[in-house]
């Protein structure tokens, strides 16, 4: 109902609007999760959820760019809930971490998974040129 007609019938059956008036819904910002840096994985067996060698190596690979563990949130995914999975925060950077995940953004960044730069030592040059783009981005 649109909110004139909503208007007519308020004042033909006598109420004042004010008693009624429409709560107006959140700021759908409001219901997302806040956070500088959103790092995502597709779920493997080298995930950094598991507390170990992937996820401190991560954590140090952040920190070589300022952010504190408290700054990041560490998600896995299917690589088809990439979409929605965004639209559930409000992240000011975003590090893909999959091949399967492709950037949709100026703050998104797609880097190799810990697991794989422990493997391979050569990684890591790529890896750290995509950190540097990021920190300039948190600016």
């Amino acid at each position: 109902m649109s909110g004139a007609l909503r208007s007519r019938y308020l004042e033909a059956l006598g109420v004042p609007e004010f008693l009624y008036a429409e709560e107006k819904s959140e700021d759908i910002d409001a219901q997302k999760i806040t956070t500088l840096c959103l790092v995502i994985e597709t779920q493997n067996s080298c995930s950094f959820f598991q507390t170990g060698k992937y996820q401190d190596f991560l954590l140090k690979m952040l920190a070589a760019i300022g952010l504190q563990q408290q700054d990041v949130n560490l998600i896995s995914i299917n690589a088809d809930d990439l979409s929605r999975t965004l639209g559930q925060y409000n992240a000011k950077t975003v590090l893909l971490m999959s091949k399967d995940l492709k950037p949709s953004s100026e703050q998104h960044f797609i880097a190799h998974h810990p697991s794989k730069i422990l493997v391979d030592e050569q990684l890591k040059r790529e890896t750290w040129e995509v950190l540097k783009k990021m920190k300039a981005c948190l600016k």
